[in-house]
C-alpha cells in the first residue's frame, strides 16, 4: 500500500510492510549547480558528465563556469576546480543556505577534498541518503566603500594592508565597544576556522577546528614581540581602523584573496560571525584531521 506526498521539493511515498511497519522511499528530485573552472584542464567535460548522471537519475543538474556565476537556488552546489573555485562559490551560494561541495581538480585542495574518483560515489550517497552537512562559521566585515555601506562575508579569511609595498601600518583594535590594543604590523589577517589553514597558518597563526564559532585576528609580522594572534568568539563585536604613517595613502582590503576593496585609512571596520552558517556537504571517508595529514603533512 503507497501514499504520496510531497516534502521540501522532493517526492516521496511510504511503504506498509506486512506487519504494519512503516518507512519511506524517496524518489529524489534534486536541483543541483555544477560551477567548473574553465581554466582547469576536464573540468567542463566532468560537469557535463555530472549532469547527465543526474538526469539519468531523476534530478537536474545546471551548469555554468566559475567566472559567470550569479546567485541562484539549488538543492546542492558542487565546485569543479581548486579552492579558488570553491572559496568563489561559498561567497555566492552560501547567503542561500545552499550545501555545496568541492571536487578537486587543484593543487592543494584543502576545502575541495573529494577527488574524481569520488565524485558518483558522493552523488550516490547524496540521492540514497540525502543531504549531510557540517555548519562552519562565515566572516562578515562592514565597512565604507565609495559612499556605500557594504557588507561582504568571506570564507577563509579578510586580510588588511597598506597599499603602499614594504610599509607597515598601524591597526587599532575595539572589542565589545572598548579600545583593546594597537598593532604595528605588515597587515592583519581576520580568519575564520576554516581560513586558520590558509594564510594565517602561514602567519603562526593558530590551527582552530573548523565547527567552532569563532574567529581569529593575527597580525603580520607585528614589530613587537608580545603582539601574538587573538582568538574571539561569535558574542564579540569587533572594530578595526587600520592607517599608514601620519595617516596619509589607502589601505587595502582582500576578500579570500580574491576580491580587493580601497579604502581611506580613516574607516573603521566592523566584523563579526555572519548570521548563516557555511553548509559544506560532509565528505564522511576523510575526517579533518586527516586531510589536516594528507595535504599539509600536519603531524608527520
Amino acid at each position: 500500500m503507497f501514499f504520496n506526498k510531497i516534502l521540501q521539493n522532493r517526492c516521496f511515498y511510504l511503504s506498509l510492510t506486512k506487519k504494519g511497519q512503516a518507512y519511506i522511499i524517496a524518489f529524489m528530485n534534486y536541483s543541483a549547480g555544477i560551477i567548473y573552472n574553465k581554466s582547469k584542464a576536464n573540468a567542463k567535460k566532468l560537469a557535463y558528465e555530472i549532469a547527465d548522471w543526474l538526469k539519468k537519475h531523476k534530478s537536474k543538474g545546471f551548469v555554468c563556469d566559475s567566472v559567470s556565476i550569479k546567485p541562484r537556488k539549488f538543492d546542492f552546489v558542487l565546485s569543479i576546480g581548486g579552492d579558488g573555485t570553491m572559496l568563489k562559490c561559498i561567497r555566492t551560494f552560501a547567503p542561500l543556505n545552499t550545501a555545496i561541495k568541492g571536487i578537486n581538480l587543484g593543487s592543494l585542495g584543502f576545502l575541495t577534498d573529494t577527488d574524481t574518483n569520488q565524485v558518483w560515489t558522493l552523488l550516490k550517497d547524496i540521492l540514497d541518503k540525502d543531504i549531510k552537512v557540517e555548519k562552519r562559521a562565515l566572516l562578515c566585515a562592514e565597512f565604507k566603500y565609495q559612499d556605500r555601506k557594504m557588507r561582504i562575508i568571506a570564507a577563509n579569511d579578510f586580510v588588511i594592508r597598506s597599499t603602499n609595498a614594504g610599509k607597515i601600518i598601524t591597526v587599532d583594535v575595539s572589542i565589545d565597544k572598548k579600545i583593546t590594543t594597537e598593532y604595528k604590523c605588515d597587515g592583519m589577517i581576520v580568519a575564520t576556522p576554516t581560513g586558520s589553514t590558509a594564510y594565517s597558518l602561514a602567519a603562526l597563526g593558530p590551527i582552530v577546528y573548523p565547527d567552532l564559532s569563532v574567529f581569529i585576528l593575527n597580525p603580520i609580522s607585528p614589530h613587537t614581540l608580545t603582539q601574538r594572534p587573538m582568538i574571539l568568539s561569535n558574542k564579540n563585536d569587533v572594530f578595526l581602523s587600520a592607517y599608514n604613517k601620519n595617516r596619509k595613502g589607502n589601505i587595502l582590503i582582500s576578500v579570500d584573496g580574491q576580491d580587493n576593496y580601497l579604502i581611506s585609512d580613516d574607516i573603521s571596520i566592523r566584523f563579526s560571525l555572519y548570521k548563516k552558517p557555511l553548509r559544506l556537504i560532509k565528505n564522511c571517508s576523510r575526517p579533518y584531521f586527516e586531510t589536516l595529514k594528507k595535504k599539509l603533512n600536519w603531524g608527520l
